[in-house]
């Protein structure tokens, strides 16, 4: 006769459904998570398994809560109905993606931007002007990050008799885009920025910070204008940024994609890329071993060759 101990399942084992915490709030299942994780690689084409139990529970319980739900198969019935998927599909994508991101991160990215690069980009494309793409821009510090680097290399002037600059910003969460708009950031934020951009990109705001310590800071004006938003969905059949670009940055954002997805993502970033723009991927991801037309330059910079 088997001990009690050989019979208890593993402390890793998913809960069976319709169990609850001890608060009352309902416990993720293994046959909901699955279903779950299909509906978001479905929406976004996010690689999920059922190792993020935990993280899609605690995501999306408040998800519940907005809608009066019970348990999260509720959830799934209501998200799979014409009338859930309009009304919620947008809220469920918002909690489930990952908005991690910071200013400046990946540095060599933009030291590799010199002055006389980003002169002969302008030279390459649009005559006297240079348009970046931040094509997973969550909450904005990366696009403003090009910004702030773009409005530099002009010696801090926004405006260059060498060449103009914009920035596009977009992202698949329209609730990272609303805090991207408003450029407004913890001062805890610009750890990363270099010297002498705290004072010359930022205002103080006065509000205090969201993390309850210190202030927040907001975007000058002339940065911000210089930014520009959109929603894109990096799995859609087709994207539309309304210019062809000279850089675009898709950083940290393909692994979560299967290979073939990420692949199928690089070769329509392509389309919108000029021969000689440079595609910047993030220090995991790499473009090689599809058929999209780049040239490997340095680490994770790539520059669209001509098809």
């Amino acid at each position: 006769m088997p001990s009690q101990a050989a019979s208890r399942p593993p402390a890793s084992a998913a809960p069976p459904e319709g169990s609850r915490l001890p608060d009352g709030r309902a416990v993720l299942g293994p046959r909901t998570t699955a279903r779950l994780v299909d509906m978001v690689r479905e929406s976004c084409g996010v690689s999920m398994d059922a190792s993020k139990r935990v993280l899609l529970q605690t995501r999306l319980d408040k998800r519940l809560k907005a809608l009066g739900l019970d348990d999260f198969e509720s959830y799934c019935d209501y998200l799979s109905t014409p009338v859930g998927r309009e009304a919620e599909l947008q809220a469920f994508v918002d909690s489930v993606v990952t908005n991690e991101t910071s200013f400046f991160r990946e540095q060599p990215h933009f030291d590799y931007l010199t002055a006389e690069r980003l002169d002969a980009l302008a030279a390459g494309g649009k005559p006297g002007s240079i348009a970046v793409w931040s094509a997973a821009g969550s909450t904005g510090q990366e696009a403003y990050s090009a910004a702030m680097h773009l409005a530099a290399a002009n010696g801090g002037r926004l405006l260059s008799s060498k060449w103009d600059w914009s920035v596009l910003c977009t992202d698949i969460s329209i609730r990272a885009l609303s805090h991207a708009r408003r450029g407004v950031y913890d001062h805890a934020d610009l750890d990363r920025l270099p010297e002498g951009y705290a004072s010359a990109f930022f205002e103080r705001t006065g509000a205090a910070s969201a993390a309850g310590a210190g202030t927040q800071v907001r975007i000058s004006q002339p940065i911000r204008e210089r930014v520009s938003f959109g929603q894109i969905n990096l799995m859609h059949e087709r994207y539309q940024p309304r210019r062809m670009m000279d850089v675009i940055f898709c950083r940290n954002v393909l692994i979560y994609f299967d290979l073939d997805v990420q692949q199928q993502i690089i070769a329509k970033l392509c389309q919108h890329l000029r021969p000689g723009g440079l595609l910047i991927l993030g220090h995991a991801e790499s473009a090689r071993g599809g058929k999209a037309p780049l040239r490997l330059l340095l680490n994770t910079i790539y520059e669209r060759l001509d098809d």
